[in-house]
């Protein structure tokens, strides 16, 4: 996953590349400690990891959490974010009690398309934040947008 991350620093919030170190020292401290704000579940493709999908920032006080998802480069196209989203909403919403989830994508981000079809799929919310993200010599919009429980569950029936 740490591989899949570094070829996409475009994407990220911290367009940093992670070592094998920080990489584990995140997966001891943050995935295997049920106490923190985190939840993360590997996204497998006959018995293949594919991808890693997550809530990070989880408030259980205000009932949100935010979205986390990373494919392998060689995966994507495949419908597999589309299936892990629509599994990553029904933890949040029907198991963790979230009331929202969000996520940002900024336009320099080549899933940004992906991104549009989720907030059309799922009802969501969605708005433009300007000149978020500084990368490759120059400022770049932002896609912030955000689910809801009741619309998810809406949807379903």
């Amino acid at each position: 996953v740490r591989l899949w991350r570094n070829e996409c620093l475009v994407a990220l919030r911290t367009p940093f590349l992670l070592t094998q170190e920080m990489q584990e020292r995140f997966y001891r401290d943050v995935i295997c400690v049920r106490q923190k704000n985190s939840r993360y579940w590997g996204i497998v493709v006959d018995e293949v990891l594919v991808g890693m999908a997550g809530l990070e920032n989880i408030s259980a006080e205000n009932g949100f959490g935010e979205i986390s998802l990373i494919l392998n480069p060689a995966d994507r196209r495949k419908n597999y974010g589309a299936k892990a989203m629509n599994l990553l909403l029904e933890q949040g919403f029907n198991y963790m009690r979230l009331n929202m989830m969000f996520g940002e994508c900024y336009s320099c981000n080549p899933s940004i398309e992906f991104w549009r079809e989720m907030i059309k799929k799922n009802q969501g919310y969605s708005t433009v934040l300007p000149e978020r993200k500084f990368w490759d010599g120059q400022y770049w919009d932002s896609l912030y947008f955000c689910f809801n429980a009741i619309k998810f569950v809406d949807s379903l029936l």
